[in-house]
């Protein structure tokens, strides 16, 4: 899954669906290229405009050239360097409007591709060295972010890297399509792309390049006057580093900010506001709830803010490590004692804001992420980059997702707004729902009143509002899905089936060759015919509860796989086998078996049922092929592996586990029972008891999930149909499903999704045997997340920042997910796949 900020790439096109960046409507800020001369032609491909002389044929790979530019200069940029290619022959691509060149050096920009303008593909060296001189000179003295992939050319906005021409994929490590480069041999290898300047080690430094490369030496032995200990956060604007100072011993953090870099859509960069932050720290010395500040030093061209250290955890960690919500057991004393610690928490954080007040500045982006709680208990506020004074008209008000003021609030107001919104999140942390409708505010109200004991005096939390204001303003039922009122018996399955398909299909785009449905954004990484996060998921999810799948869309996903990269991998969930299961379903055996054939295997690495061999074969015996799907549970179950890296039913040794049960369940042999129960045990030792007396798997630190995706009930699921198979008594395998059971009756979970939200742990329920009561209440919660549209339900996707038809966090799985709690149907992983 995309990081938070990657994520909000995908979030500027579109304010429903995740989106791709070159659905943003541009087209007044497209740049106007020079009449190119005859042969050459011009094509608009995503965010790029490409020029290629007709009938030239650029090599799969080699030394490529990347030109930065600010907005302001692009033009002349563009004007000049179309002018030398244009003379040389030699094709190039540049970013299509003004608009994506701010957003390809933004804050949240992933930072290897961060700041590329144009990029130009030399034939051959000798024409690389000849462009490298003449571009450099005549660009020399522009301006331009730093692309960190790449080595830089002098005082000019030219950067080298090697790497591939056109795009190449071939499955990774772990099965997962990975961009590759071809070494001399004739073999892959990943084409890394990081943020440092690299080569392959097979490849020859040109000459031109050999001064650049010692100069960049010689820059990088010059560092800031401090010893750096720790990297604790990295953007495209730059890192937050942990340091001491070598004069006193003192721990101190350091705050970089790049040049013309993390530009913001008010138009600064890093540098500025990192500027604005110390002139605010500097005005705010003397308040405790305020970082000390040390100084502000340029080196190698960027800023180092040097500030007091505070000890102390994130509110968003200490939130985390002490909601009582994600505790089975948690008792009504357990509740208020959390309720006094928010209310001291806020009432700290509210001292702060005042006393920045009355030095006449606003705080200006109050979320989680920037409240440090010292050891005693007291709230200091930390990255004052948007603090501006209180008389400021148009100062910038950045927000956070969910916890964004009202524009017309003054300075002063919008930090206390963004207070009570905080103390809501602090309650349930899902105020992102808020923004996908205003109405979500007065259910995470009401859910907050009914669930803590507040002081008969205290105010009820969060926004000040009426609730039937509210509903009545925005037309929100007296329960926010009625289908899933939590107070019936049973939810009404038929209505919600409609409700949600309804959804799905008003997000139909079959006119669109990328995606038919809108998903995560790794539809668009991945492709859209892929079971995780494209067609093939949604259509196999409708096919499974029995709705009519339009033929338009069976077409729509086969050509959409014919047209897939075949040697890309993916395994089930990003590749062509998930596809091929699905197509089969829908009556293409034939096209499946194509399909299917033409898929690129999974290394020996990748063993998972997600992107490794287990979900190959568990397809292959879907398919028909023992003979295939036999090979490849012999080689799970007879190769040696180390403890493994992760547990769960996507990428842990519970895929493997569900091969050797289909295999077992085909042949009647009980050596697959034997290698299923091997593998189960595996994963069984990455998870614990917790307190509560729930079964979850431990990830790193003091993390424990139970998702059906990455945590104990996908699991349990493949333990429970081992148990049903085995036919005999296993204390072991019975106590760990009585614990996860019990875990996924968990009240508070963020994400409504079935891999790693409440649908799954409402799947989980219905097939670990719970009581109906415990199975529908957990689906009935579903209400807290989804969003009514005029008759249909929408279901927010990962993160919550946008809505979501596909199966691993959207509609699609609900839809499964629900089938399963809601109907008599028998419940197996590879139904809530849409696999059996």
């Amino acid at each position: 899954m995309p990081d938070l900020q990657t994520s909000q790439l995908y979030c500027l096109a579109d304010r429903r669906y995740y989106e791709a960046l070159d659905q943003l409507a541009d087209a007044d800020a497209h740049f106007t290229l020079p009449e190119a001369p005859g042969g050459w032609r011009c094509l608009a491909q995503g965010i790029w405009t490409v020029l290629t002389p007709i009938d030239h044929q650029p090599p799969e790979q080699g030394w490529k050239i990347h030109l930065a530019a600010l907005p302001a200069e692009a033009p002349s940029t563009l004007a000049a360097v179309s002018g030398i290619c244009f003379a040389a022959g030699v094709p190039f691509k540049f970013l299509r409007s003004a608009d994506m060149l701010r957003i390809m050096s933004a804050t949240h920009t992933p930072r290897p591709s961060s700041g590329k303008f144009l990029t130009v593909y030399p034939a051959d060296e000798a024409q690389f060295g000849k462009l490298v001189e003449e571009l450099s000179a005549a660009l020399k003295g522009r301006r331009g972010p730093y692309i960190l992939s790449d080595l830089r050319i002098g005082n000019s906005p030219v950067h080298v890297r090697y790497g591939a021409f056109r795009p190449r994929y071939r499955p990774g490590p772990d099965g997962v399509p990975t961009p590759v480069l071809r070494g001399p041999s004739g073999a892959f290898e990943p084409d890394e792309r990081r943020p440092v300047f690299r080569t392959p080690t097979w490849a020859t430094v040109p000459d031109v390049l050999v001064p650049h490369m010692a100069a960049r030496e010689n820059d990088m032995e010059s560092g800031p006057p401090y010893v750096v200990r720790d990297a604790l956060h990295f953007t495209n604007a730059g890192g937050v580093y942990l340091a001491d100072d070598i004069r006193t011993g003192d721990r101190l953090v350091l705050r970089e900010a790049r040049p013309h870099s993390g530009l913001d859509p008010y138009g600064a960069d890093a540098q500025e506001r990192l500027r604005r932050e110390y002139a605010t720290l500097r005005r705010l010395a003397e308040l405790p709830c305020v970082p000390q500040v040390f100084g502000l030093h340029e080196i190698w061209g960027h800023l180092y803010l040097a500030e007091e250290y505070v000890e102390g955890e994130t509110l968003l960690h200490a939130v985390i490590a002490r909601t009582p919500l994600v505790h089975v057991g948690h008792t009504r004393q357990d509740l208020a004692y959390y309720v006094a610690w928010v209310d001291g928490v806020v009432g700290s954080i509210r001292e702060a804001l005042a006393a920045v007040h009355t030095n006449g500045m606003a705080f200006g982006d109050l979320h989680p992420g920037n409240v440090i709680i010292r050891p005693d208990g007291t709230a200091a506020l930390i990255d004052f980059e948007y603090a501006a004074p209180l008389d400021e008209p148009d100062a910038p008000r950045p927000g956070a997702a969910g916890l964004t003021p009202p524009a017309h609030l003054t300075g002063a107001e919008a930090d206390l707004h963004a207070l009570d919104m905080l103390r809501l999140w602090m309650l349930l942390p899902m105020t992102e729902l808020r923004d996908r409708h205003p109405g979500k505010a007065t259910t995470m109200v009401r859910l907050a009143i009914d669930r803590f004991p507040f002081p008969a005096e205290e105010p009820v939390p969060g926004p000040d509002a009426d609730e039937n204001a509210v509903r009545a303003l925005f037309g929100i039922p007296d329960h926010d899905a009625g289908w899933l009122d939590g107070s019936a018996a049973r939810p009404d399955w038929p209505a919600l089936r409609r409700a949600l398909t309804a959804g799905v299909h008003s997000a139909a785009t079959p006119e669109r060759t990328d995606r038919l449905f809108p998903g995560a954004p790794e539809v668009f990484t991945y492709g859209g015919h892929t079971l995780a996060h494209g067609a093939a998921g949604v259509l196999g999810a409708l096919h499974r509860i029995g709705e009519p799948v339009p033929e338009t869309y069976t077409e729509w996903l086969l050509t959409a796989a014919r047209r897939a990269d075949a040697n890309a991998g993916g395994g089930l969930f990003h590749g062509l086998h998930g596809t091929a299961s699905v197509l089969a379903d829908l009556g293409r055996r034939e096209e499946a078996l194509e399909l299917a054939d033409r898929a690129a295997e999974p290394p020996p690495s990748a063993r998972g049922l997600a992107t490794g061999a287990a979900g190959v074969g568990i397809v292959q015996l879907k398919l028909g092929n023992l003979t295939a799907a036999l090979r490849i549970g012999e080689r799970l179950a007879d190769e040696p592996v180390d403890p493994p890296d992760e547990a769960g039913l996507l990428l842990g040794a519970s895929g493997p586990a569900l091969l050797h049960l289909a295999l077992h369940q085909a042949t009647g042999d009980t050596q697959w029972l034997r290698a299923s129960r091997a593998a189960l045990a595996q994963d069984m030792s990455r998870c614990v008891t917790r307190p509560d007396g729930t079964v979850q798997v431990q990830r790193s630190g003091e993390r424990y999930l139970v998702y059906l995706g990455m945590g104990s009930a996908g699991i349990a699921m493949v333990a429970h149909a081992y148990l049903a198979a085995a036919g005999e008594d296993d204390p072991e395998i019975t106590a760990f499903v009585a614990g996860t059971r019990l875990a996924c009756t968990n009240l508070f979970v963020r994400e409504p999704g079935l891999l790693q939200g409440r649908a799954g742990l409402a799947a989980g329920l219905a097939a670990l045997g719970a009581p109906r009561t415990a199975v529908t209440a957990q689906a009935a919660r579903l209400a807290w997340h989804g969003v009514h549209d005029s008759g249909r339900l929408l279901i927010p996707g990962a993160q919550m920042l946008r809505f979501s038809a596909d199966l691993a966090t959207g509609s699609a799985g609900v839809l499964l997910a629900l089938h399963a709690a809601l109907t008599d149907t028998p419940v197996s992983p590879l139904s809530l796949l849409a696999l059996d």
